[in-house]
């Protein structure tokens, strides 16, 4: 999941800065300037017209900000490198962000004026994005060329669609999933080629992981609100109102319900068990993947972008005796799959005609077929084309490493519906910080799995009022 940086590095790009020099959420304040409510945000295919980049005279050039890190970068600046090198219409310019701080220089350009053509940023902060005022929906591109979105799957483009409107265009997403350590599930006794599916089954495998003594704790876990987030798509379970915020604006939370005490009973059972390690609420900290790999966990969850750093960092050596594997993220029933979280790319309104046609055909050439199958054998994160699924590489690829395809399942499994899309909210970031949190006084300071609820629902919707107060 997001994402799969605590955002954000993203769900795979902090885990990945990690990993290789030693996968969600560093929190960005969320406001609006300027605001227009998503609703009434019309859609013109004239906004992304091709003509002006049909007459222009010399080059395009564009500047596209994004925020993939380590490995994962270096593939995206390699594909740039070759679209700039297959025609001589359009140049590209790849700006990567530091510690993934691309919406914190985009509410900062709203001020200023600097801004890219072209922005890559985290899924929660869609509301506020297209709230901003400062982007064309893709939906115009879409019309404005007829392209054919048959192709994607739903749930690849659900998260990004609001009110019927495809705000943006996914690229690079990924969502929770659980790692686990083959070897210490043989000491336990258990098939380490059938890894946990359900809450109970986690319980019940890091008991007789614990019991047997094959590792100190069954599971290590982050105190990190995008798993539940995810496990309430899962159980098919809304988090805000009005269809998740996708039919209408979200003004109340709807977490504090059956599947949320389910939840969170789960989480604070195994801590106070003692059946799982805390390893705190940081979101830059990933000592829940370091403990899969020095034997003092067995299972973990984090965002499925961290496959290739996790593998890489493997293959080094410096976890002998460590065989990593992977699993579905486990739910309250095994039923229904997650969305597309983490990464896609915005259209700037600021740009000209000719630089958006650019961008739009910039944006065709990342997600082709293509050029998403390097994309996924190289990083992990998760094809959003079902052409992709069937490349004759990739399906070698999953048949050696058959981990990499549990994502795409994923996306796969269940149907489409408001809640199994993702929620949108705009004070999203502030809603994931209020929640850790919580869950932090939950698991630390024994407050009760109510009282936790209780808080988390209140806060949540003073911060969504105070948001849209703000929104207009």
């Amino acid at each position: 999941m997001t994402a799969p940086r605590t955002r954000r590095a993203g769900f795979a790009g902090a885990c990945a800065s990690a990993l290789v020099s030693g996968l969600l959420v560093a929190g960005v304040t969320v406001g609006t300037a300027g605001a227009t409510p998503s609703a009434t945000t019309p859609v013109n295919p004239k906004d992304c017209a091709q003509a002006p980049l049909t007459k222009a005279k010399g080059p395009v050039d564009i500047v596209v900000w994004d925020q993939f890190q380590a490995t994962n970068q270096d593939v995206l600046q390699a594909l740039t490198d070759q679209f700039n090198a297959s025609q001589s219409k359009i140049h590209v310019q790849l700006i990567q962000q530091p510690n993934a701080d691309t919406y914190q220089k985009f509410r900062a350009g709203l001020t200023t004026g600097d801004l890219p053509d072209l922005m890559q940023v985290e899924e929660i902060t869609l509301q506020s994005v297209v709230d901003s005022g400062a982007t064309v929906p893709m939906q115009a591109c879409v019309d404005a060329t007829k392209y054919s979105l048959k192709d994607f799957l739903p749930k690849a483009l659900g998260y990004y669609t609001t009110q019927g409107v495809l705000r943006s265009m996914p690229y690079g997403v990924s969502s929770p999933m659980l790692f686990y350590n083959k070897t210490t599930f043989s000491k336990a006794g258990l098939d380490p080629n059938k890894p946990p599916t359900t809450l109970a089954e986690v319980k019940a495998d890091a008991q007789k992981i614990v019991s047997s003594g094959a590792a100190q704790y069954g599971m290590a876990l982050r105190a990190e609100p995008f798993v539940m987030e995810f496990m309430y798509a899962k159980n098919n379970q809304t988090y805000v109102n009005n269809g998740n915020g996708r039919k209408a604006r979200a003004t109340k939370a709807t977490f504090d319900n059956a599947t949320g005490k389910q939840i969170f009973s789960w989480w604070k059972d195994m801590v106070d068990s003692k059946l799982m390690l805390d390893t705190g609420s940081d979101p830059a900290n990933f000592d829940n993947l370091f403990a899969i790999g020095n034997g003092k966990a067995a299972m973990t969850i984090d965002g499925s972008g961290a496959l290739g750093p996790i593998n890489q960092v493997l293959s080094s050596g410096q976890y002998p005796g460590a065989v990593a594997a992977a699993g579905v993220l486990p739910g309250i029933k095994p039923a229904n799959g997650v969305y597309a979280g983490e990464d896609s790319f915005y259209l700037m309104k600021k740009s000209s005609p000719a630089k958006r046609a650019a961008a739009w055909k910039f944006v065709q050439y990342l997600v082709a077929t293509q050029q998403q199958v390097p994309l996924e054998i190289k990083t992990g994160y998760t094809p959003t084309r079902k052409s992709v699924a069937a490349d004759p590489q990739v399906v070698a690829f999953w048949q050696k490493s058959p981990e990499y395809k549990i994502p795409y399942d994923q996306l796969l499994a269940g149907g489409t519906t408001p809640a199994t899309s993702g929620a949108v909210v705009g004070p999203f970031e502030q809603v994931r910080e209020m929640i850790r949190n919580e869950l932090t006084a939950m698991l630390t300071q024994g407050q009760s799995v109510a009282t936790t609820l209780a808080h988390a629902q209140s806060k949540a919707d003073g911060l969504i009022s105070d948001y849209n107060a703000r929104a207009g």
